[in-house]
């Protein structure tokens, strides 16, 4: 977990900072691992199935602007880069790289299916994504290298001109510095004005947390402004943060945000915040095994016990379903357990054992929730 600064404590933090206040937080990581290289961030932003973007920071006398292209990008322009002014950032690496998932043990007072990514970012000096703020909060947890963080509350006007690639804000005054190297971590809210300035060549890991908006939760149906408002948890309680278990005191969040929108139902409004918060990005959907492979997996224990989550499986579960990348599935106290077990340890093992829990199984492998083995039925005796 980090390490907070002084006599701060998981508690004090989520009442003091938690959406409230950004922090800045002096080797709050001894060693950051697991960790990637250079090369490893530029492979994946080769792939075609990765997010990816550079964005350029181009200077003329004392004008500033910033330009972004997107991946995936050829590995002779990767090479070609020049050596100052610019930043490579890939989205999404724990999804692709599994193990990088580790990262979010980090912060384990935040619920996991508030967690939203891992991006990890390469700025050679000089290079910038530029002033800008996020809707969602975020800690930037240095790398190797040095940046530098300028931070404001207060209100900046949007860049005149930004590009609908890059949503900045005009350059500002900051009331917070802070010079970053490995081990740093900077909290922010949502919010919060923030621009970031390479040093010296860098890496840094943003674990960003996902806050759906009225109008992800029910679409057409939020009416007015209603539909572009936040969740915000700002009362988030360390006892919230059970492994993939969205509480009663989410929904009830949930039914603020949406007003006279929000189902009169509770099963209903827990249906519509579960599905939005595990719903992924379309070319990040596991592809499922085929029904003979389901088959064979449920004829052999032993095979399904070694099933580990798949990276791309978005899991969570409440009073009333189980979730797993916006579709649902109800389910009583025996599935709670499994689901339970299954979002803890990531691991099949033996949350499904018996026959109770056989249909949820079925529909957690027929929609892709676990990393199969790629030889074809191994699993038959």
């Amino acid at each position: 977990m980090l390490r907070f600064p002084g006599k701060l404590g998981v508690a004090s933090f989520l009442a003091g900072h938690w959406q409230k206040q950004a922090l800045f937080m002096p080797q709050a990581i001894p060693a950051l691992r697991p960790a990637v290289s250079r090369n490893e961030l530029a492979w994946l932003a080769t792939l075609d199935d990765v997010e990816s973007r550079i964005v350029f920071t181009d200077r003329s006398g004392s004008r500033t602007t910033y330009r972004a292209e997107s991946g995936p990008f050829d590995p002779e322009f990767l090479a070609a880069l020049p050596r100052r002014d610019w930043t490579l950032l890939v989205h999404d690496v724990e999804k692709h790289l599994p193990a990088m998932r580790r990262l979010f043990d980090l912060v384990p007072f935040v619920p996991d299916w508030r967690i939203d990514d891992l991006m990890i970012s390469f700025a050679a000096p000089g290079g910038s994504v530029g002033p800008h703020r996020d809707n969602y909060d975020v800690f930037l947890c240095q790398g190797i290298g040095m940046r530098e963080w300028r931070i404001t509350a207060a209100d900046v006007d949007d860049a005149p001109g930004a590009s609908r690639d890059l949503a900045l804000l005009d350059e500002f005054r900051a009331e917070e510095t802070h010079l970053a190297g490995a081990g740093d971590v900077l909290y922010l809210p949502p919010g919060i004005a923030h621009w970031g300035v390479a040093t010296r060549a860098c890496m840094t890991y943003s674990i960003g947390m996902r806050a759906p908006r009225a109008a992800d939760l029910c679409g057409e149906h939020a009416g007015g402004t209603v539909g572009e408002k936040f969740y915000a948890d700002p009362d988030l309680g360390a006892d919230e943060a059970r492994p993939g278990y969205i509480p009663p005191t989410a929904h009830r969040r949930a039914r603020l945000l949406l007003g006279p929108d929000a189902p009169a139902d509770d099963a209903g409004l827990a249906a519509m915040l579960g599905c939005a918060v595990t719903q992924g990005k379309p070319w990040l959907r596991p592809e499922p095994p085929d029904e003979e492979d389901i088959a064979a997996l449920l004829a052999s224990p032993a095979s399904l016990r070694k099933l580990a989550v798949h990276g791309m499986a978005r899991l969570a579960y409440d009073d009333y379903n189980a979730y797993l990348n916006s579709e649902s599935l109800c389910i009583d106290a025996t599935g709670r357990r499994a689901m339970a077990s299954l979002c803890k340890r990531r691991v099949c093992g033996d949350a499904f054992a018996g026959n109770s829990s056989t249909n949820l199984l079925r529909w957690l492998l027929a929609n892709g929730a676990f990393g199969i083995p790629e030889t074809k039925r191994p699993y038959v005796k």
